[in-house]
């Protein structure tokens, strides 16, 4: 399969560009993006996306097949089908690589700072006043749990499954440890990504409102009336995830 290569990409498209007598900002203005993200592309750090490829070449006079190849084609040349073929799907496979690696740093961003807002609250919690043989039964436990939970998907877990989970219907998912299986759900490409965005948005916060509910209850109240509602927050919190996940789950399936 031929591989396309962004470093090759880039040398080709400041060749082309050079040689219209623009400059990354001109381009950039053209193409409606700014000139940071034309430099990337040249220096090989990244790939447009492929709804830009048409404008592109465009812009630079070549043919969409030749910009992907990095060179220009003899036009006598025969180009193969299937070789046309493989550089769009390997065009789309970058385009996807580099918006799903965008979306991990942002959120291992997000889990780092709610990582830090929790720790904050329970170190308040037990300045207040409330010691940690009182809180370690639920907010530590619940706190915790949701942490592992949460950096599990947002450090760890693939946003893309295997292609047999798109031909068959799977209402499972396992990757290493993790293991999650709902009866009447098929997991798949189309509603995988959204599957984890749901669990990444109700872990991080849960570790950031589950300890503040504590915090404001336990200390303008008092702890009992805290071991009532415990209770139902958490059959909301567990509640709310799994009915979140099989309506999202059921949306894209």
């Amino acid at each position: 399969m031929y591989q396309i290569s962004n470093e090759k990409f880039g040398l080709f498209v400041t060749e082309l560009r050079k040689e219209k007598n623009l400059t990354q900002k001109d381009l950039a203005e053209k193409l409606y993006v700014s000139d940071k993200t034309v430099s990337k592309w040249e220096r090989g750090l990244s790939m447009p996306n492929v709804v830009l490829l048409i404008p592109i070449a465009d812009i630079l006079e070549v043919t969409v097949t030749e910009l992907l190849r990095g060179e220009k084609i003899d036009t006598q040349k025969n180009i193969d089908k299937k070789e046309i073929e493989e550089l769009v799907v390997g065009s789309l496979d970058m385009a996807v690589r580099d918006s799903i690696h965008q979306h991990r740093k942002n959120w291992i961003l997000a889990y780092l700072l709610c990582f830090f807002i929790s720790i904050t609250e329970i170190i308040m919690l037990v300045v207040s006043g409330s010691s940690l043989a009182e809180i370690k039964g639920d907010i530590l436990l619940v706190t915790g749990g949701m942490l592992l939970f949460g950096a599990w998907f947002c450090f760890f877990a693939k946003d893309i499954l295997p292609t047999y989970y798109d031909d068959n219907k799977i209402n499972y998912v396992s990757q290493g440890i993790f293991r999650i299986h709902l009866v009447g759900l098929s997991f798949n490409n189309g509603n995988w990504i959204y599957i984890c965005t749901t669990l990444k948005i109700w872990t991080l916060a849960t570790v950031v409102l589950y300890p503040l509910a504590g915090i404001i209850i336990i200390n303008c109240f008092n702890i009992a009336l805290w071991d009532i509602l415990n209770n139902i927050f958490l059959i909301m919190i567990l509640g709310g995830m799994v009915v979140s996940i099989y309506i999202i789950g059921k949306k894209y399936e």
